[in-house]
């Protein structure tokens, strides 16, 4: 028999929510095991989870990569379609679910007693320890004031979870995936949030049940995907209900991508080259939500995940279906300079 694949994630972790249907519609052989942080760190560099070990015994780490390599490797079913505006929208959805979305599902994790006492509870089980599962929330619950959320800004991304929540379900109520009626990497990106935070967490999953069931069934179907009844997603003709998902994302997470890559540029305008790695957070920068004001943390990160989005398809035809959505900003050329991969690490390019 041969040796499967080893994918090494947390139920409760976003990035393993979204990185979990894609290793299942490629059917590979894989095996899911609790993650060795030693090991990880000792391979890696880092601490981060989910990584993914190939039969060969290599090891990827970050699930935009990740994807990459089982796209490259496992062409069919794919991930990523071929026509170029819904490849580019699987580029925008991943770019807003991993690094504006966040915002929405930290503050609903760590908004309710409820979810606080359950989270403890559910942290100390999977790690054995409870004061390793303290340890976890305590770290976790720190990185709220770095995302932008404060007790000003709630209402502000309330009202975004509300709004997007209705339209993702009016959506679901008539297309099986975010782009058709095929799974693509838009799902496996929205799916990090919305599985491993709103779908698990008790207060927003009684919510789901109660005003959003076709998230929950949409949310299902991602974690059980059956390749073989899929058929073509929607090939740049998109239906009004996916039209006002994207209108949402241009009108709110737009412009903090926009304001945060440009803080990135100003802060590397006159910011020491000396080492080629970047680091992972620069200080903060100034927007707003709902014009509300918002200070969050600079992560170059958000930078280079921007720049897969504008690589991803011809600019001219990009822009012209981007700006219906208001999402035109995010291709448009920047000072920021460009990012690029060196094993585990972001580095200049």
């Amino acid at each position: 028999m041969p040796k499967p694949w080893i994918f090494m994630g947390v139920d409760r972790s976003h990035f393993s929510a979204k990185l979990r249907p894609a290793v299942r519609y490629k059917q590979i052989h894989c095996m899911e095991y609790p993650p060795d942080i030693h090991l990880i760190q000792a391979r890696t560099g880092v601490r981060f989870v989910p990584v993914l070990f190939s039969p060969d015994d290599e090891v990827f780490q970050d699930t935009t990569d990740i994807i990459d390599v089982l796209e490259a490797r496992m062409p069919s079913p794919p991930l990523i379609p071929s026509h170029p505006i819904d490849r580019a929208l699987c580029r925008l959805f991943e770019l807003y679910a991993d690094e504006f979305f966040p915002m929405v599902s930290m503050r609903t994790r760590w908004a309710y007693p409820e979810n606080e006492r359950e989270l403890r509870r559910a942290f100390a089980a999977f790690s054995g320890s409870e004061a390793m599962g303290d340890a976890t929330a305590n770290l976790m619950s720190s990185y709220l004031p770095m995302l932008g959320v404060t007790e000003s800004t709630i209402p502000a991304i309330d009202a975004h979870t509300t709004d997007m929540l209705a339209r993702l379900d009016a959506h679901f109520k008539q297309h099986a995936f975010l782009l058709g009626n095929r799974l693509s990497l838009a799902d496996c990106a929205l799916m990090g949030p919305l599985y491993a935070h709103l779908y698990l967490d008790r207060v927003t999953r009684q919510q789901l049940y109660e005003s959003a069931i076709h998230v929950c069934m949409w949310i299902e179907r991602c974690n059980r995907p059956v390749p073989e009844r899929m058929t073509d997603c929607f090939d740049g003709n998109y239906p009004d209900s996916l039209e006002q998902i994207l209108r949402l994302i241009g009108a709110d997470a737009a412009p903090l991508l926009r304001d945060h890559r440009q803080a990135f540029a100003d802060w590397a305008a006159s910011a020491s080259r000396d080492e080629p790695a970047v680091p992972r957070t620069v200080g903060t920068y100034r927007t707003s939500l709902r014009n509300t004001p918002v200070e969050a943390g600079i992560r170059p990160y958000v930078s280079w995940k921007m720049q897969r989005l504008a690589d991803s398809g011809d600019g001219q035809t990009l822009s012209s279906r981007f700006k219906q959505w208001q999402c035109d900003d995010l291709l448009a050329p920047s000072s920021a300079p460009r990012l690029t991969k060196d094993q585990f690490q972001l580095v200049y390019a």
